[in-house]
């Protein structure tokens, strides 16, 4: 079982602290997303599993074994890294069953094995060529390949897609995903592209500060979020926000106010009236109506293809709707917005945690 525990990890570096009581537990054949913004901590804490940074405090089983001083050779991980890491002067057949030859494993089986991760990966018209003759999608499956034939249980990656442009980015996802599916092996996958991680991952673990902030499936997290940040951080375009307060007796009739915002709020709401808070609303969740309970001015339509990004002032704050081109409208024109009751988010003023 390559199942992967944390446990109570802290990081130091000198005095300063930069993680502090993370724990997790990573199921085996899982594919887990570290998300978060450069600094908070994900890279970090994806070295430590691998043994290339020392653990400040807690622990790290891999298998049910504590490995917090085992050597990286030894932990029964592979890593695929940012930037391929591969030896110029050695051919893709040479890079890719390099850790074989360094185990001393038979030549023969060094061949088959390559030739079967080139063969899944695409890579046998090229066992030949140096990594300079390769393009960026190529280097980077050298780079799995060369993961792959050391048969781990745990798979390490490390922003692998960071350096493709868009459209490669997009391919290569389905790429990993599909060996992940092959291979079944237990995936740990740092980024912090929240669209990889939505479209990528069994479960997302978003970070904060060095900190876990919120932990679940892509749809747990994108219907769901936990607070302002995590709401912020997962969707594309981001999600709205107004600040205001709830109005109304605390049932039927009480909505959520702020300058040219009156939202009507669900039935069973946890919000109390007077109450500060922030309303979340996303740009997808919201349509253009004669009447809608948001009010204000087109700034800019900008088209997406079948889609148009209608940006809106509302009293001076800038709200994006995500409509059908059939609803694009001309700058300064005057719009109201509507929006589901069920497909709102409300959060405390103060803490930003969600209400309900």
């Amino acid at each position: 079982m390559a199942t992967v525990e944390y446990k109570g990890i802290g990081k130091s570096y000198g005095a300063v602290e930069i993680m502090r009581d993370v724990s997790l537990t990573i199921a085996d054949g899982e594919f887990v997303v570290l998300l978060g913004p450069s600094g908070c901590g994900k890279t970090t804490l994806l070295r430590m599993t691998a043994g290339l940074e020392t653990i400040s405090a807690g622990e790290v089983a891999i298998g049910g074994r504590r490995v917090n001083e085992v050597h990286p050779r030894d932990r029964d991980i592979a890593m695929v890294f940012q930037n391929y890491a591969l030896y110029p002067t050695m051919r893709v057949r040479e890079n890719i069953g390099f850790s074989l030859e360094v185990a001393k494993r038979p030549k023969a089986e060094i061949r088959q094995k390559v030739e079967e991760a080139a063969a899944i990966l695409n890579l046998t018209p090229y066992l030949d060529r140096y990594p300079k003759e390769l393009s960026g999608g190529q280097r980077q499956r050298v780079a799995m390949g060369r993961a792959m034939v050391r048969d781990a249980g745990v798979f390490l990656f490390d922003e692998p897609l960071s350096n493709l442009d868009a459209k490669l980015r997009s391919h290569m996802r389905v790429e990993i995903r599909q060996l992940h599916n092959r291979l079944g092996a237990t995936t740990i996958y740092v980024t912090h592209d929240q669209i990889e991680a939505m479209t990528m991952a069994d479960k997302i673990v978003l970070m904060q500060g060095g900190r876990i902030v919120q932990t679940g499936s892509p749809d747990e997290i994108y219907e769901r979020p936990n607070s302002k940040y995590v709401a912020d951080f997962i969707g594309s375009p981001s999600m709205n926000f107004f600040e205001g307060e709830i109005a109304g007796g605390g049932g039927e009739g009480t909505a959520f106010r702020a300058p040219g915002v009156a939202v009507p709020l669900p039935a069973g709401h946890a919000a109390r009236p007077g109450q500060k808070a922030i309303l979340g609303v996303r740009p997808n969740d919201l349509t253009v109506s004669g009447d809608g309970p948001i009010r204000g001015r087109v700034i800019l339509s900008e088209t997406t293809g079948s889609d148009v990004q209608l940006h809106v002032d509302v009293d001076g704050h800038d709200a994006v709707a995500v409509v059908p081109r059939a609803e694009r409208r001309r700058p300064g024109e005057a719009v109201g917005l509507s929006v589901s009751p069920r497909a709102i988010h409300l959060f405390e003023a103060e803490t930003e945690r969600r209400i309900g």
